[in-house]
């Protein structure tokens, strides 16, 4: 999503009616963990969802960048939270997670960030409920900060590399798919860093770690694209980055993935043997330990 020419909000905005109803969100739309709690307020780095409650009415939202005096007075629920914004980028978003208008919260760029909100009326059948939100940067200095994503360039062994950041939740299924198949994908390194976004198989083979002979360190790399992020099995890239074979990418989806690491490592069967068995659609969806 382009979002460099968006202004930061500064000052109070005029109260914004919903077009869209469902649960508040104060988000990068590329954020790529979605909250797990419930409640009022949930947060996960670069997110904040807020419970817009039952009420059929659109709401009327009242945004501040920082601290207003007098502010909580009048209100039925006043709640506040830490988010972390990793990426200097945040905005009101509806249920859909899409933009409600082109303004950035984040205005003092990357860290934390206090998010006070205040609701009324979130249950009333007969009123439109109402809230007010501020967005106060935290204390930078000294403040905590995530831990660097890990880079190719970084990593020996096989890959799994994001390069689509537009479908969150799906992301976060993969992500979840994977770990309940530990055993099989044990030896994958999530390179899930938005520096890669967009990346063609060439531009990422080149960011692979070589030995003084010109050799990778990481000969397979899985690579989750938006083709494979729309897809319900997810079907993979997968590329094979010898230096002295000429193997095409194929896909393959993550239920057989485990599997086609594992082997390839041992060195049962050679990537090519992989890439011949695809169905008609370029997919590979068998399955042999």
């Amino acid at each position: 999503m382009r979002r460099t020419n968006w202004p930061l909000l500064e000052g109070r905005t005029r109260p914004l009616k919903m077009k869209a109803w469902g649960d508040l969100d104060i988000m990068d739309p590329n954020a790529g963990k979605l909250p797990r709690e419930r409640g009022f307020l949930a947060v996960e780095q670069d997110w904040l969802r807020i419970d817009a409650g039952s009420s059929s009415e659109n709401p009327i939202v009242t945004l501040y960048a920082g601290d207003d005096p007098g502010a909580e007075n009048g209100w039925e629920e006043v709640q506040e939270i830490t988010v972390i914004s990793t990426t200097g980028f945040l905005s009101l978003c509806d249920g859909g997670y899409e933009p409600l208008r082109k303004e950035n919260l984040a205005t003092a760029g990357v860290g934390p960030y206090l998010i006070r909100v205040h609701a009324s009326d979130r249950t009333s059948h007969e009123k439109k409920p109402r809230f007010l939100i501020q967005v106060i940067p935290g204390e930078r200095t000294g403040a905590a900060s995530e831990p660097p994503a890990a880079t190719i360039e970084d990593i020996a062994g096989p890959l799994l590399v994001r390069t689509s950041f537009e479908q969150p939740d799906e992301w976060t299924h993969l992500l979840l798919a994977l770990e309940g198949c530990s055993e099989h994908y044990a030896s994958i390194t999530v390179i899930d860093n938005r520096a890669y976004a967009g990346f063609t198989v060439h531009e990422i083979q080149a960011q692979l770690r070589h030995d003084d002979k010109g050799w990778p360190h990481g000969i397979l790399v899985l690579i989750a694209d938006e083709q494979a992020l729309v897809s319900a099995d997810f079907p993979l890239l997968a590329v094979n980055s010898t230096p002295d074979d000429d193997d095409d990418p194929f896909r393959i989806t993550l239920a057989a993935a485990g599997s086609f690491v594992v082997n390839m490592e041992l060195g049962n069967t050679s990537f090519a043997d992989w890439g011949r068995s695809t169905d008609t659609d370029g997919i590979y969806r068998g399955e042999h330990y």
